[in-house]
């Protein structure tokens, strides 16, 4: 096990620093960058000369390895945000004036709350419904079910959202069409909407993902053993079905890492809700070149220690399972 984590561990550094080259590429070769707009702007109205200003641009962008897009200049700057990061330093967040690491740890919180809410919620419902539908295949239940997770799935989450804020905060009046008010219980009543948007966006996929699972181990020879024994329906299904579900559920649920802490972004732009996700949207779309480059990169190391955790995991939970070296 300890040789086969080293050797994931090692790998997934590989991947990263790919990763970290292409999003850095991508995000060099932005159209826009906030803080050449913003200082330009802000010089021009204090009445400095256009070629003053140009002077003072160059060497401020050279000290942060963003002078000129050539493949040199990217090359260049590429290494001086790398040996910052290995050190801990995300950069500096021009939009929001703090280093992109303190802009992070303060906002993901709020979207973790939501997502993990919301993640608590999906598995309540999904996982309880798919094995029932499993067990009443083709029955009234496993159709209805099935429509209404097809049609969860379908829909786009803006579409819902905004659908949601017409019926639910301007029509019946009886939430808010966004932010998060004052006090904790206001805070709460705020979240209900957008929360529940989530849940019905990913429970469909999770709930087919259950019934799917439920039905590969209900045909297998030894659920048949246990019945032809004499066992009920009930200890077959909720003793040996259920915990033989949960194993690809488990490795599964592993893969929810990142969307726990990195926000639901358009979700929360639609309801203003001051997660990780906004912020990173309204960064990415000003250029905030630190932030978008750290805000992708803290996704993207969530992600690898998501499939890792998956495969360990799928070994924890079933003993079946040996970790290759």
């Amino acid at each position: 096990m300890v040789k086969y984590v080293i050797k994931r561990i090692l790998l997934a550094l590989l991947i990263l620093f790919g990763v970290s080259v292409i999003l850095y590429l991508l995000i060099r070769l932005m159209p826009n960058n906030y803080f050449v707009d913003q200082y330009t702007l802000t010089r021009s109205t204090a009445g400095i000369p256009a070629e003053q200003i140009e002077a003072e641009l160059a060497e401020l962008l050279k000290a942060y390895g963003l002078e000129n897009n050539s493949f040199g200049g990217i090359l260049r700057g590429y290494f001086m945000w790398l040996g910052k990061f290995l050190s801990g330093d995300m950069g500096m967040s021009f939009k929001y004036g703090r280093p992109v690491q303190d802009v992070i740890a303060q906002y993901m919180w709020l979207s973790f709350g939501i997502s993990f809410v919301a993640l608590l919620l999906e598995m309540v419902i999904a996982i309880p419904l798919g094995i029932k539908c499993a067990v009443n295949q083709y029955g009234k239940l496993d159709y209805v079910a099935t429509v209404l997770c097809m049609v969860g799935i379908a829909f786009p989450s803006f579409f819902l959202g905004n659908l949601f804020i017409k019926w639910f905060a301007v029509d019946l009046g009886w939430f808010e069409t966004g932010g998060l008010g004052n006090g904790f219980f206001d805070m709460i009543w705020h979240l209900i909407l957008p929360m529940s948007v989530m849940v019905i966006l990913n429970i469909g996929g999770l709930m087919r993902y259950t019934r799917t699972n439920t039905l590969e181990v209900l045909n297998a020879d030894y659920i048949r053993t246990a019945r032809a024994k004499g066992l009920s329906e009930g200890k077959v299904v909720y003793k040996h079905v259920f915990r033989n579900t949960m194993i690809p559920l488990v490795t599964q649920l592993s893969f929810t890492l990142p969307t726990l802490f990195g926000g639901a972004m358009i979700t929360e732009q639609i309801f203003a809700l001051p997660g990780i996700g906004q912020i990173a949207y309204k960064g990415l779309l000003e250029g905030d070149i630190f932030l978008a480059m750290g805000y992708n990169m803290f996704l993207a190391v969530l992600t690898v220690i998501g499939v890792l955790l998956a495969d360990i995991m799928y070994a924890v939970v079933d003993p079946r399972i040996k970790l290759g070296s």
